[in-house]
């Protein structure tokens, strides 16, 4: 029997974001599905949801794509059972897309593990990967993602493939999760299974899963298929306590195909700003991202080159700092809109000149989003604070995850679609000056070639890079 504190909450679907921009994306399929949710950097308790009596869904964002096992371990079950806690029928770990993950870092079947351990009446877990309207597809259990105007099997991808901390070298999503540790049978509902009439379907479903099974995994390739994984979902679960599942943001595409009765129209989302102005900061490398910032650097937007000497000077590393602030604000109250940029695309120089400077500190490589992400959160705070700039662009998920949780906010709400995956939203925060901040957050795969000019203008995406 389901809680007081549950039925007050009446949530349709929680979530934890293994990083900042999958937990943006997770929000805008909800909210566009009419589930208007809102993301927390912790998970809210009743005071706190009841500033938001409207919403029908909860995101926490994190950032266990950088973890490894052992942290899992430590920061996980605390988190899944506070999203247990508020009652909702669905308690999502939504991951990226493109499955970023490896046996040491952001170990997907370790969470699986730990969800089960969480969900302790559950025995099989749904892992839903798929995305159709960002172009992600799973096949058999083979996992393709596009780029431009074609789609790459994953370890085929040109960024995924190459990714620097967690590159993709199996497109079998099954074998990926036995290759990171999880032991026992993982089934599979494939693209052949999902043609059928959905009596047939279901029958398929539950002749598939058993109690040997430890998890499921669903192929998707086109709209009609997820909306019948939405069933299934639904058939899945086991009590009036929420089904823990594993997947990306085509899981609420997949939910709000079955949720009718609680879907509501959005007709009171805040609007956004006209802003003349914007900061981006971007600690990405991926060639996407590349083509975007020279973009905006070749249409009006002036840059500063952030070099990892200045991030790691422990002599001078509060000047350093202030004097990249000083540099922004500068041209901020000059009329423009400004850059601060860690690399320009994967062949960068300074990429191997960073990784040369951690390896002499004696630090892991991938600490660097960390170490990176955390300066141009503080450095993109202190300009806001500087200036009074009202629009931010974060762009690099992991990067996202870091500089976020420094500039003093509890809560964003999405305001706007941008680009499929990386809305504009609306920051809460307790610092008037940045209470009300819109923030758009970019993975590294996301948006047109004119991304930035599109958060800027507040347009729709129109060229694909």
């Amino acid at each position: 029997m389901q809680s007081e504190t549950s039925k007050e909450s009446r949530l349709v679907l929680s979530f934890y974001g293994d990083d900042f921009t999958g937990s943006t994306d997770a929000m805008e399929s909800l909210t566009i599905n009419g589930l208007p949710t809102v993301l927390f950097l912790e998970v809210p308790d009743q005071s706190v949801l009841r500033r938001f009596p409207h919403i029908k869904c909860v995101g926490v964002a994190g950032n266990s794509r950088v973890m490894s096992p052992e942290e899992m371990k430590q920061e996980l079950p605390s988190i899944f059972k506070g999203l247990k806690s508020l009652g909702s029928e669905y308690v999502h770990y939504k991951v990226c897309s493109t499955f970023d993950s490896s046996k040491t870092i952001g170990n997907i079947a370790t969470v699986l593990e730990i969800g089960q351990e969480v969900f302790d009446s559950q025995v099989t877990v749904p892992v839903f990967v798929a995305s159709p309207d960002l172009r992600r597809y799973t096949v058999f259990g083979n996992h393709f993602a596009a780029m431009g105007e074609n789609v790459y099997r994953l370890d085929q991808h040109p960024v995924m493939s190459r990714h620097p901390i967690t590159p993709m070298s199996e497109a079998d999503l099954r074998v990926l999760l036995q290759d990171q540790g999880l032991a026992g049978r993982i089934e599979l509902i494939n693209v052949v299974d999902l043609e059928q009439p959905m009596e047939a379907l279901k029958l398929t479903f539950k002749g598939k899963v058993s109690e040997e099974s430890k998890a499921v995994v669903f192929d998707s390739s086109r709209k009609e298929h997820v909306d019948k994984v939405g069933e299934l979902l639904a058939l899945s679960r086991y009590s009036d306590e929420p089904l823990f599942l594993i997947g990306s943001s085509g899981v609420g595409h997949a939910i709000s195909a079955v949720q009718q009765a609680s879907i509501v129209e959005v007709s009171k989302r805040p609007a956004f700003k006209e802003v003349d102005q914007l900061l981006v900061v971007s600690g990405s490398c991926s060639p996407v991202t590349e083509q975007q910032l020279q973009w905006a650097l070749t249409n009006g937007f002036e840059g500063i080159h952030l070099s990892l000497q200045e991030v790691m000077d422990d002599k001078n590393g509060q000047a350093a700092m202030q004097n990249i602030v000083d540099k922004a604000s500068e041209i901020v109250k000059h009329g423009k809109s400004v850059i601060i940029y860690t690399a320009l695309g994967p062949d960068d120089p300074s990429i191997k000149e960073n990784q040369r400077v951690f390896r002499e500190r004696g630090a892991s490589i991938s600490e660097s989003s960390k170490i990176l992400g955390s300066y141009l959160g503080e450095v993109a705070k202190l300009v806001i604070q500087e200036t009074g700039l009202e629009r931010l662009v974060v762009a690099g998920g992991d990067t996202s995850s870091y500089a976020t949780r420094q500039l003093g906010i509890y809560a964003l709400e999405m305001v706007t679609s941008i680009s499929p995956g990386a809305p504009l939203s609306r920051c809460h925060s307790d610092d008037p000056r940045l209470d009300g901040l819109e923030l758009a957050l970019k993975g590294g795969q996301f948006g047109s070639v004119d991304y930035f000019g599109k958060v800027l203008t507040c347009a729709p995406n129109s060229v694909q890079a």
